[in-house]
């Protein structure tokens, strides 16, 4: 198992007698993320630079007009539509740039409280492989709400359990469900009871509000288009979850998916945030790239818990997420199943009482400028 070291200048990975420098090896990360991710982003970017920003204002227009609906693989429920009206009276490219900077600005506020405990420069480089993480710059291009839900994981998994927590995800709910949420919601009823109850009460108070800001109409035709969704065959939409596969493959791999995700449950709090996320992304009725961007919201924990295997899925991430999402999902997902519950850090372990590097497999070196023994308290 992998071991993280930190000292007054830096931070080494070890494992037994190799050590890894921390710095070369967050560069390397980063750099490789960019460049990867920079390079699909601009191929990508003259189908789908800000396609689901522009659905959005579509269907806000349409839901004006008295047409909720018929915005071509528009899944978002009618107070989507209508929270995105106000945008209406700003020009289309403002909307579109405003948008990406609030999503980057919640991104770097977010590395910028899970890394405290590093020099500046490494929580620079922090930042880069996130935003770099491909899920995420997909996300960014394409003005998804993928981030915010990100965001709204974050807001109960890294604080105690409260009702107020599960606020920003009742929301989610309300305006934008996604199937791949559904295993987050069991892992929620298991450890954050109180944020789920706060996040069903805010989701069931804003359906109320929507039905009485827009009518029923633009409700039960918003159910009619869930019911039969034509999102995936209505352009080159890949389909990324396990059911793209061989109906064999896909019903093997969906077994072996339930039963890793209930061994990671029974690990901990952190194996089974992560594992919840896993099972989603694999056993959604579609998931595309972006969906993966919700794995950050784990990444302090497991990047304690097992460094050398954390890093190696993080730079393989740009590559395999594309030529093989379900294996490298996978992987993950039998990572979390098989790390011994010793190795992650206690659920009160929590961002805003330790640094991002702390807790069980982190040691301190205060030699300057040396890894020194990893394995020293």
């Amino acid at each position: 198992m992998g071991h993280l070291a930190v000292g007054d200048r830096g931070v080494t990975i070890a494992y037994g007698r190799w050590t890894i420098a921390g710095r070369p090896a967050l560069f390397g990360l980063a750099f490789l993320s960019v460049l990867i991710g920079t390079f699909a982003i601009i191929r990508a970017a003259e189908k789908v630079w800000a396609a689901d920003i522009h659905r959005n204002l579509d269907a806000a227009i349409a839901l004006q007009n008295g047409a909720f609906g018929t915005t071509p693989d528009y899944l978002y429920s009618p107070l989507a539509a209508a929270l995105t009206v106000p945008a209406l009276a700003l020009p289309t490219d403002v909307v579109v740039i405003l948008w990406l900077v609030v999503k980057v600005a919640l991104l770097a506020g977010g590395v910028a409280i899970a890394t405290r405990g590093l020099d500046r420069t490494n929580r620079v480089l922090a930042g880069a492989a996130v935003i770099g993480f491909l899920p995420i710059l997909y996300d960014l291009e394409l003005g998804n709400v993928t981030v915010i839900v990100l965001v709204a994981i974050v807001a109960i998994a890294w604080t105690p359990d409260r009702l107020v927590t599960g606020i920003p995800l009742g929301l989610i709910l309300a305006t934008a469900p996604k199937p791949q949420l559904i295993p987050v919601l069991v892992w929620l009823a298991l450890v954050h009871r109180r944020a789920l109850v706060g996040a069903v009460l805010t989701a069931a108070l804003a359906l109320v509000a929507g039905l009485a800001l827009t009518g029923p109409d633009p409700w039960a035709t918003w159910v009619s288009v869930l019911r039969t969704p034509a999102y995936l065959t209505s352009g080159p939409v890949i389909n990324l979850a396990l059911w793209s596969l061989p109906l064999a493959i896909a019903l093997t791999g969906a077994v072996a998916s339930m039963a890793a995700g209930l061994l990671a449950l029974r690990r901990g709090y952190w194996p089974g945030l992560i594992a919840a996320i896993c099972v989603g992304l694999l056993l959604a009725p579609y998931t595309l790239i972006y969906a993966a961007g919700l794995l950050p919201a784990a990444a302090p924990a497991i990047t304690r818990a097992s460094p050398r295997a954390t890093l190696a899925l993080a730079i393989t991430a740009p590559v395999l997420l594309v030529l093989a999402f379900q294996l490298w999902v996978g992987l993950l997902l039998v990572l979390v199943a098989f790390l011994p519950a010793e190795s992650w850090p206690a659920r009160d372990v929590g961002i805003r009482s330790q640094p991002y590097l702390s807790g069980p497999g982190v040691s301190r070196d205060r030699s300057a400028g040396s890894a020194g023994d990893p394995r020293q308290p």
